[in-house]
This record gives C-alpha cells, structure tokens and sequence, in this order.
C-alpha cells in the first residue's frame, strides 16, 4: 500500500532514550513523504528534545502523569480536554503509535485520524494498545534493534522498507547553546585531546556500575592518551553526588560538567565527540548528536537497544542470564564484575584510534 498523506502524526510518548531512538523515524518520513506536515506527540519532559527540528511541523507535549495525579481537580481536566481539541486541530491523516502501550494508543485514538498504525499483538508492549490502533504492523525476523522495530511501523504505507545506516537522527541545539557548550569545554580543558563525556547515571539500579568502575575505565584510557579531558555529566542530585565520588577516585583530568539542560548537555557532547555510559537517556542523547559511544548493557540487551552503527560498541555482560529485564536481582554485584573497566577502556580507544 502506497499512499500519499499531508498530516502526519508521530506517536511516541517516553521515555527520553526511546524519545532519541525514535528520531530516525522524521529523516524517513521526509524522504517518503515529502511536502507533509509531521507532529509529533511526546511527554512534556521530553518535548524540549524535539524543540526546533527542521522535520517537525509542531511538537505537541502532554502532561499525561501530572493530569492522571490531579485528576480529581477540575484544572487538570480542563486543561487536559484542552490538549485533546489541540491535538485534534491537527486533522490527521494518519498517526503512528511507535510507543505500544495503553497510554499511547489513547492518545492515538484521540487524535482524531482515520488511520491509526501499531505493532501487532506480538509486538504491543501493553495489549490494550490493540484496541486503539487500525492498522497492526508485524517485525521481521530481523527487526531485533529498537529503531528497526519503530521504522517497520513507520515505513508500512510506504512499502515498509528502510536503509537505517542511511537515516540521521538529529537533535538541533541553538547558537546560545553551542555557544556555552563551547565555553565549559575551553574552561576546564583549553588544550586537551581527546575530550571523553562519562555518563554513569541511570534510573535502573541493576543497569549500574560501580564509581570505581568508572574511574578504572577513565584511568585505563588516560595512560593512553595523557593528554586527554573527561567530563563527568549528571542529571539530578543523586547522578551529581555520583560523579562527584568518580572525580574523587579519578583524579587529574577530569571535571564535573555544571547543571545543564537537555539542549546544552547534547551541545557539549557534539563538541567533545566520545562517550561512555551505561544504557541511560544521555547515551542516545549522544549518539543523536554523532557522538561515538561506547556503553555497558546488564540487564538490557545491547543488540536491541544500543546505538546503531559503525560509530558505536557495547559491552554485554557475560551472564548466562543478560537482559534479563529485572530491577532487581541477587547476582547484581556478579553482573557487575562480569564487565571489566580495561574492556571499556579498549573499546572507547578503538573508536577514537578510528577517528583520528
């Protein structure tokens, strides 16, 4: 089936990293369909990452958590009936509900278009998502990475095939921003190369590793590279109080990155190039903005969900039991020691030996 749509709506909710592995999907659609007007419908967090992208019409952010929370105050049911109208004006012709949970096919439903693409019910994260999606799309036997799976769904109207080592995804940044992203790399490190952003922060407990991981991995690469400079980049107290513990151990260097917003942290990782990181948001933040990534995956699997392509490797626990899925687990320190920091270091060197 090959059609041609004016109004386009993207729908894909959360969270941050799923927001980034999406991205792709507005590089396909300006290809395939040219000329169309592409929203896109995302949690209000996420919506800055969106904010300014030449492949989007509009973004429209909602407050999905926030009005389930306070629904009982007449404000949130307003201001959320308020939303559906907006969404609405949209007149639709087709949406693409790339999320697969309940959330997201309500949204999909409410937006009002007539055709209405999902995963099926092999590929439905929730299967209440079913009830609101017309059109079901099945993988492929070789639809195993995340972006592969978004872009079938995407890609069915359109002869559902796809070239993803083809497709950018970009994040844009404005000239403010790259302008202080340039600024913090010239103050802490006006001579250093190469420059190396640590992300060791994420909202999973069995998807971390320890600080001194972290700075045995930063120490492991500095013998190579002595004249190298490594941001530490944190997102709350918590992932601050963290980074804080890796300088410590890590010593010259390094320097901790100041509070930055979404926009400002992909600025400095475009300028600096490399990072290492767990499977967290900030990764794919990176890979976005054309960082070479180097990332640790425990109870996630890195075939499905690192960063696609060349640019890029991970590291997957030897475990008989990786990607297990579970935030908790009795053999998380195991796990955890199954990855050595000298394997973090060599791939990290690799990529930057690659790009020299």
């Amino acid at each position: 089936m090959r059609v041609k749509f004016g109004r386009i709506l993207i729908v894909k909710l959360s969270a941050l990293g799923d927001v980034a592995h999406a991205l792709p999907a507005l590089d396909y659609l300006k290809k395939a369909a040219p000329g169309a007007r592409v929203d896109w419908a995302v949690d209000r967090r996420f919506a800055a990452l969106l904010d300014g992208n030449d492949a989007l019409f509009r973004v429209v952010p909602l407050d999905l958590k926030r009005w389930k929370r306070e629904w009982t105050a007449g404000s949130a049911r307003d201001e959320a009936a308020g939303a559906v109208r907006e969404l609405r004006q949209g007149k639709y012709d087709v949406a693409f509900d790339i999320q697969g949970n309940a959330k997201s096919g309500v949204v999909t439903r409410l937006s009002g278009a007539p055709l209405r693409f999902g995963f099926d019910r092999h590929g439905v994260r929730e299967a209440p998502n079913l009830l609101f999606t017309n059109r079901k799309i099945a993988m492929r036997p070789d639809d195993r990475h995340i972006t592969q799976k978004l872009l079938r769904v995407v890609s069915a109207p359109f002869g559902g095939e796809f070239d993803l080592a083809s497709l950018r995804a970009g994040i844009a940044t404005t000239e403010e921003q790259e302008r202080l992203a340039a600024r913090v790399v010239r103050d802490a490190f006006p001579e250093a190369a190469p420059l190396v952003v640590v992300h060791p922060g994420t909202t999973w407990q069995t998807k971390r590793m320890d600080p001194g991981f972290w700075a045995d991995a930063v120490r492991a690469l500095g013998r190579r590279y002595p004249r190298m400079g490594v941001f530490l980049s944190w997102g709350n107290d918590e992932e601050r109080r963290e980074a804080e513990e890796i300088l410590g151990i890590a010593g010259h260097g390094v320097a901790l990155l100041p509070k930055l917003s979404l926009k400002e942290l992909a600025a400095v990782y475009r300028r600096c190039g490399f990072l290492i990181a767990p499977d967290t948001g900030p990764l794919h933040i990176a890979a976005a903005v054309g960082c070479a990534t180097v990332s640790v995956f425990r109870v996630t699997d890195g075939n499905r969900n690192a960063p696609y392509g060349a640019g890029h490797r991970f590291l997957q626990a030897p475990m008989p039991c990786t990607a297990c899925l579970r935030k908790r687990c009795s053999r998380d320190a195991e796990c955890r020691r199954s990855i050595s920091p000298a394997a973090v270091a060599e791939a990290m060197a690799d990529l930057i030996g690659n790009t020299g």
